[in-house]
């Protein structure tokens, strides 16, 4: 048997070698573009993605700027102002973030200037209607028209946001079909799949891990989030709870049984154990409350007192209202708040106002005896005084006619007092109505009433221009009359008076620290003379009722007459200094906004 043996030309193996090398070369560049075309996939399609879960975000903040709006408008409660602003922020940086995404996108570009035009519409309805509400009831014509608004508004943020998600699907779409084209242009795939699902598993693994490393710092911030709402809440003595009226189930945040005195989620939340916790003779609120929210359309507010699980008797105070979720399910939503500390205050100022109004009323019943039942026998002893003076006065002993004038004087002065209370009295109750004013035409007025005294004195009055200004008239005049005969009343012997009347225009910022206020500029009137003067220490004590730093046998006065500059100057929202040392005049300065 001739056996041939067959060889393998030298050729071949050379051949052989390029041509591997060349399939190897061929496959790992295949491979290596497919690795590139799946890798390039991958980064479109979480750019899409990420376009998508921004989109998505954005309608979120819009929506808890909505949310926070609503729950100021029933609670008129700043602390969900916040969260309104929060949102601003949120969706502004949301915006800057799809900006900057789809850069590479004229369409996409040009739908994100719409959408942020209505978001801007939206967030000016939103201020417009939280502005208003200070004025509006939540449940008003008004509001019910700004939110209805609002939600064409939304509407169309929400068709504008979706036509953009779709835009990006359809990419989405087209890269996909553009990867499994380079997957069928690739014959020798089969060839590499090992490979290939090497690559992929690795590629896999490490977007898994980025995945969970992201998942992980997801759920790190919703945490914090979640403990600063509580926290929120703990603050704020506040809880929020949701009651599914189908399945007859409540869901409570943590606070809720806070306020209740339990540990959280110590109970079952029912109806039946929440009732409970109220007190027996608010139990008919808490029925017709949620028989409210079933039948109308606006929040229920309701008032009731809860005894805590250690005894303690709270007062609550809560917000509810119906909404239909996505499942068409009815659900009632409510917030919860102890508002006992506010309660317990509110009654202590009812109770001091009730005293106020006592006071008032004693006051009133004084004003009616001073000004009738005391000067009515004072008149009487006034006019029998001066009938025993003309007839009979000679005919007195000279101890007796001493005693005699001292019970004149007496009753003259009793007189002034009773006066000068009537005078500070009716500035208290007057009624604080502004008009324009020529201080000039007052100041003329004052001079006028003390014609008689400032003739016997010599004195000498000036005065520079004073302002035209909303006062109460009678009162600025009754001013520039007290401070004006103040100034005779306390002049040197033997030296003519001197009293000068200036007027000028001051910053808020140039009074002093305790009188810091909102207004920009006060009109600073000052009256100054050459009198006596007075101790500097003095300054502030003078303008108390019945302080004196004279006796009355050496300069008579009843010590009420600063007393009703005072009160005068604080009826225009003002204020007044003196400023003064002894024997070098003194000045008083009073500020009136301008």
């Amino acid at each position: 048997m001739n056996i041939q043996s067959h060889k393998i030309p030298a050729t071949v193996l050379p051949v052989a070698f390029v041509i591997s090398v060349f399939l190897l070369f061929f496959t790992v560049s295949i491979s290596y573009k497919q690795f590139q075309s799946v890798n390039e996939s991958e980064k479109l399609v979480l750019h899409s993605h990420k376009v998508q879960i921004e989109l998505q975000q954005l309608q979120s903040s819009i929506t808890d700027a909505e949310t926070s709006q609503r729950g100021y408008l029933l609670t008129h409660d700043s602390v969900f102002l916040q969260p309104f602003r929060d949102a601003i922020v949120k969706v502004n940086h949301s915006f800057y973030f799809l900006k900057v995404m789809t850069l590479d996108n004229q369409q996409q570009q040009k739908n994100l200037n719409s959408l942020h035009s209505l978001i801007i519409q939206r967030f000016d309805k939103l201020e417009y209607v939280l502005k208003r509400s200070r004025y509006e009831f939540p449940n008003s014509d008004f509001v019910k028209v700004q939110l209805l608004l609002g939600k064409k508004i939304m509407d169309n943020i929400r068709n504008q946001i979706a036509k953009m998600i779709a835009a990006e699907m359809q990419l989405l779409k087209d890269r996909e079909l553009n990867y499994l084209r380079e997957i069928n242009l690739s014959p020798l795939t089969f060839l590499l799949s090992a490979l290939v699902s090497l690559i992929i598993f690795i590629v896999a693994y490490n977007t898994i891990n980025k995945d969970i490393a992201n998942l992980r710092k997801i759920n790190n911030e919703l945490l914090i989030t979640q403990q600063s709402f509580e926290h929120a809440e703990q603050i704020a003595e506040i809880s929020y709870w949701n009651w599914n009226i189908e399945s007859n189930s409540l869901t409570y945040s943590r606070n809720q049984y806070r306020l209740l005195g339990c540990e959280p989620f110590e109970f079952e939340p029912t109806v039946e154990k929440f009732m409970e916790f109220v007190h027996p003779d608010d139990h008919s609120i808490i029925i017709e409350g949620n028989q409210k929210v079933l039948t109308e359309s606006t929040p229920s507010v309701a008032y009731f007192r809860i005894i805590r699980k250690d005894g303690e008797l709270r007062y609550f105070k809560s917000i509810g209202k119906i909404i239909t979720d996505n499942y068409k399910k009815k659900i009632i939503i409510g917030i919860n708040a102890d508002i006992t500390e506010q309660f317990l205050s509110d009654k202590l100022l009812k109770e001091k106002l009730n005293d106020l109004e006592l006071s008032n009323n004693e006051l009133s019943a004084f004003n009616h005896v001073a000004s009738h039942d005391l000067q009515e026998p004072l008149r009487k002893i006034q006019i029998l005084i001066s009938r025993i003076k003309e007839k009979d006065f000679h005919t007195i002993s000279l101890k007796g006619q001493e005693y005699f004038s001292r019970i004149q004087v007496a009753a003259n002065r009793m007189q002034k007092l009773i006066d000068d209370l009537l005078i500070f009295s009716r500035t208290n109750k007057a009624d604080k109505v502004l008009a324009l004013s020529d201080l000039n035409t007052l100041l003329a007025n004052s001079i006028q009433e003390l014609t008689q005294i400032i003739e016997e004195k010599n004195a000498i009055i000036n005065s520079s221009q004073l302002p035209t200004i909303d006062v109460i008239a009678f009162q600025i005049q009754q001013l520039f009359s007290n401070l004006i005969g103040n100034s005779l009343k306390y002049c040197k012997p033997n030296l003519i008076p001197v009293i000068k009347i200036n007027s000028k225009i001051i910053s808020g910022n140039d009074i002093p620290d305790s009188w810091k206020t909102s207004t920009k500029q006060f009109y600073a009137i000052s009256i100054s003379d050459n009198g006596i003067g007075f101790e500097a220490q003095y300054a502030e004590n003078i303008f108390i009722l019945f302080q004196r730093l004279h006796s009355n046998t050496e300069i008579p006065g009843t010590g009420i007459g600063l007393a009703i500059c005072k009160k005068i100057i604080e009826n225009h929202k003002g204020y007044i200094t003196a400023s003064s040392n002894p024997n070098e005049g003194a000045t008083f300065t009073f500020f009136l906004p301008v």
